[in-house]
């Protein structure tokens, strides 16, 4: 009996052992276990965001491919239905972006817009009877169909329609547009073709055209007298020809021999830069004061071109982009035997490129520096001042006659006594000094040059105070 209960603790001790000795070891299995499981669902939702986001990309492609085939079945369309249109019909769309479907064609629920551009053209090399100078032969037709989220997509063929009803005795009127690297048109032909090519008979009234990708609207036309003018496509970007004008024009042009085109000059026409004017020094320049420009020899009668009007607020202008760098300065005077007389020597230069943003600062001004006492006691609140330009060599020297006045800054100080320091041109001027305490103008005249500023037959250095007395 003892012996056997002894035999039963033993058994019985040798199993709590093997469970305690098993115990640690399963805990660790256990642990290890779930750190697997952890690494395995990462690794897993890994795979599935992976996979989830290349299925995404391959049904987006699949759909992106879908409205493409739909889209050049629908170019191919009309197509089809323009090369058996008459030549009335194609003729009343030369060179006009015209949409073909006012209600959107729905295929698979995307709703596509169908627009049509037909041009003449020639059978030979050159892509542009602007630049053949050869009678058109053929029509080149280019369907162009959009859809949402900005897409489209572009087809184009050759139509050759029945000449025999084209109309007798007619001539063809022919304009091309040049890019800043003319003769070669704007860069940027996805704008060009938006353009407006505005063309008036004598006597009649404006039909809108749209160039081709070569910059080109070639027109069969009565005989006649016509004027074109160009503009920017609706919504932008803006354009600006050569001579900084955004909407150039050919007064007069004639249609005189029956079949053969008549050319009109070249426009220079490409997408305008953005200059931001700002003075070069830390003094406040005066309000209202002119900017100019000139590029080499390319803006004309003389050389110089005004783009912000003295007594204007502009502080930025749109110019065309010449490969060629502009010098700017400020300043209103056009250049006279070879002079211009507020350029300075050394002015600032930039160089404009189409649809870009550049800032300049802009040399060549002084300081003109006042101090204004009033003697009949304290200021009732800051004086103000303006300077007038003097010049009686004017309109002879290149600058104008007149112009606003600038303004001085605003003035600092206490009492009877302000002072203020502003950025001027060399010029001689009339400084009005308006006293807000009984509105009365006092009027003197000083001359800003290069050794200073002279004041009754004292010149002050350019920082010196110079002294105005006010009663």
């Amino acid at each position: 009996m003892g012996t056997g209960g002894h035999a039963c603790d033993d058994a019985w001790r040798s199993h709590a052992r093997r469970r305690g000795q098993s115990g640690p070891d399963q805990a660790g299995e256990s642990g290890f276990g779930l750190v697997e499981v952890l690494l395995s669902l990462t690794v897993l939702l890994t795979v599935l965001v992976a996979s989830a986001y290349l299925v995404d990309n391959i049904m987006q492609q699949a759909a992106t491919n879908r409205a493409k085939v739909a889209a050049t079945e629908l170019a191919e369309t009309w197509l089809e239905k323009m090369s058996s249109a008459s030549l009335p019909t194609l003729q009343a769309d030369i060179a006009r972006d015209v949409l073909l479907t006012p209600t959107p064609v729905t295929v698979g629920g995307i709703p596509f817009s169908v627009w049509s551009h037909l041009e003449w053209a020639d059978t030979g090399t050159s892509p542009s009877l602007c630049t053949s100078g050869n009678p058109p032969q053929v029509i080149r037709a280019t369907m162009t169909v959009k859809w949402p989220i900005g897409q489209q997509l572009g087809e184009t063929s050759i139509i050759n329609p029945p000449y025999g009803a084209v109309v007798p005795g007619d001539g063809f009127l022919s304009v091309q547009i040049q890019g800043a690297s003319a003769p070669l048109p704007p860069a940027d032909t996805a704008n060009l073709v938006n353009v407006a090519v505005n063309v008036t008979p004598q006597g009649g009234s404006a039909t809108t055209y749209n160039p081709d990708q070569y910059g080109c609207v070639y027109l069969e036309e009565p005989l006649g007298t016509y004027s074109v003018s160009l503009a920017s496509p609706a919504g932008g970007p803006t354009f600006i020809d050569w001579q900084e004008q955004l909407t150039p024009s050919q007064p007069s042009v004639s249609v005189v021999t029956a079949g053969l085109p008549a050319f009109v000059p070249a426009f220079h026409f490409d997408e305008a830069g953005t200059i931001n004017f700002g003075p070069a020094g830390g003094t406040p320049i005066a309000t209202g004061m002119p900017i100019s420009i000139s590029n080499g020899g390319n803006l004309q009668p003389s050389g110089t071109k005004v783009v912000v009007a003295a007594g204007s607020g502009t502080t930025s202008a749109q110019l065309f982009p010449y490969t060629s760098a502009y010098s700017v300065w400020y300043g209103d005077c056009t250049t006279v035997a070879g002079t211009t007389k507020e350029e300075p020597s050394s002015p600032a230069t930039v160089t404009m490129t189409a649809r870009g943003t550049q800032n300049v600062a802009i040399t060549g001004l002084y300081t003109l520096s006042l101090s204004v006492s009033r003697s009949g006691g304290a200021f009732s609140a800051p004086p103000t001042a303006t300077a007038t330009v003097n010049d009686s060599a004017a309109p002879g020297d290149g600058c104008p006659a007149s112009e606003p006045p600038y303004g001085l800054f605003a003035f600092a100080g206490s009492g009877s006594t302000y002072t203020d320091q502003t950025a001027v041109l060399a010029q001689n001027y009339t400084v009005k000094v308006t006293d807000p305490t009984n509105s009365s103008v006092t009027s003197v005249t000083m001359q800003v040059a290069a050794n200073g500023v002279t004041y009754n037959g004292t010149t002050y250095p350019y920082g010196t105070p110079v002294p105005v007395t006010v009663s």
